[in-house]
């Protein structure tokens, strides 16, 4: 049974570019996909009220699951020279989800919630802790030179726990129930389609060189602060609204905001394989080479910003309108201006993956520090004085500020290495 499981996912032996970069768009756009419509599914059936609390709770457990995630991936399959191997790695994410869990308790407590909100939320980063849980096998077939698997095992997980958690709430119409049953799925999934898979290469024991797991613990803490305040960024408009508009507002911020996810589907899809190839290019000092395939994602991302400005302008309102079966047509310019934030977002994300190539982990927290402090003093004011429209500002300006700076902290590392590199080069000639 198990090894006919892995032959149907595994397939054939070895891989190309091709399979690898199909497999990781089926993969990566079903997850993000899937995702988005989570929320207005809930809204369509449920209503806008339960689809409100819905929605925050999902903003807040998208936050929370970067504890799991641990930026565990951006480290690990830019390892290259494989200073550790699957079994510390393994060690540290089992660590990490549990305090991920442990923190989701401790917020939920601190928020005073309802019973009904508390459950949802609690379920859902259970949910997102095996999605995090997961990802460290997907990071691993990447290394390994299987970005394929790395898509195929997240396709199937995505269509399992999605295809429950639909028709659960169909037949149901009770949240709770639906989220206890999208877990167990999830579970499921991760058993069959990672932990099968991986078992057929690498141990799933755990490591016993605490030496060597602190070391990834504190290699990754940088990147882990800098990637849960770029989520608190993208969420600190939402829970603004949260703080000081009704639950229906929102379920509105919520359904025009989703669309931005496409652009950093997408962002993520095109940064995703190339991270390792920029990482040799880099370390192998080629970096007229990195340039251009720097300057080629981002004009990449730039094409699909516009591309989704252009549909949002056309048919976005009518579109979302009609999944939730609410009026949204006061909040066109709100989605494009949204869209043309997201591109912002998705640039500064891909500077964040460079500044770690780089292993530049103060100029990430410098950055990520900074711009989540703007995104705290900023986000609620203009809620406040504007709502919905001063929600977009906020994040707008947020996450305009972010790239600005990455962009220069960037160049001022670049020019200090390079010094640094003709310093010593002088200092060895004498």
């Amino acid at each position: 049974m198990i090894e006919a499981i892995r032959k149907i996912v595994i397939g054939q032996t070895t891989t190309d570019d091709k399979k690898n970069f199909i497999w990781n768009m089926i993969g990566c756009g079903l997850y993000s996909a899937v995702s988005m419509f989570f929320s207005f599914y809930v809204i369509r059936v449920l209503g806008e009220k339960s689809g409100g609390i819905f929605a925050i709770a999902i903003t807040i457990s998208q936050m929370l699951m970067y504890i799991g995630y641990f930026e565990l991936r951006t480290y690990q399959v830019t390892d290259i020279n494989r200073k550790y191997s699957f079994k510390e790695y393994h060690t540290v994410k089992l660590i990490v989800c549990f305090m991920m869990m442990v923190v989701s308790v401790i917020y939920v407590l601190e928020k005073g919630y309802t019973f009904e909100k508390a459950i949802i939320l609690l379920l859902l980063c259970v949910y997102r802790m095996l999605d995090a849980y997961a990802d460290l096998y997907e990071g691993m077939f990447q290394i390994d030179g299987r970005l394929d698997l790395a898509g195929k095992t997240m396709t199937f997980r995505t269509i399992l726990s999605s295809g429950v958690f639909f028709i659960s709430l169909w037949i149901t119409r009770n949240m709770i129930i639906t989220l206890l049953f999208t877990v167990v799925s999830a579970v499921v999934g991760v058993i069959i389609f990672d932990m099968l898979i991986i078992s057929k290469w690498h141990s799933l024991r755990l490591a016993i060189s605490w030496t060597k797991v602190r070391g990834i613990i504190k290699a990754c803490f940088p990147l882990f602060i800098g990637a849960f305040l770029w989520t608190y960024i993208l969420s600190a408009s939402r829970i603004a609204i949260d703080a000081n508009m009704s639950s229906e507002y929102q379920a509105y911020y919520q359904t025009i905001f989703m669309p931005v996810s496409v652009i950093n589907l997408f962002a993520i899809f095109f940064f995703r394989p190339v991270l390792t190839k920029l990482a040799h290019l880099y370390n192998s000092y080629q970096i007229k080479k990195l340039v251009h395939e720097i300057l080629k994602v981002i004009l990449l991302v730039i094409a699909v910003t516009g591309i989704c400005m252009m549909g949002a302008y056309m048919i976005g309102i009518p579109v979302l309108s009609s999944m939730v079966n609410i009026d949204l047509s006061p909040y066109r310019g709100v989605l494009v201006f949204l869209l043309f934030a997201g591109g912002f977002n998705a640039i500064s994300y891909f500077m964040y993956y460079i500044l770690t190539i780089m292993r530049k982990p103060k100029s990430i927290l410098l950055g990520y520090i900074s711009a989540a402090l703007l995104a705290f003093f900023a986000s609620s004011p203009l809620v406040k004085l504007h709502g919905i429209n001063g929600a977009a500002w906020s994040f707008f300006i947020v996450v305009m500020y972010l790239c600005l700076i990455f962009v220069t902290l960037i160049l001022f590392e670049y020019k200090t290495d390079q010094k640094k590199k003709l310093w010593s080069s002088s200092f060895e000639n004498k």
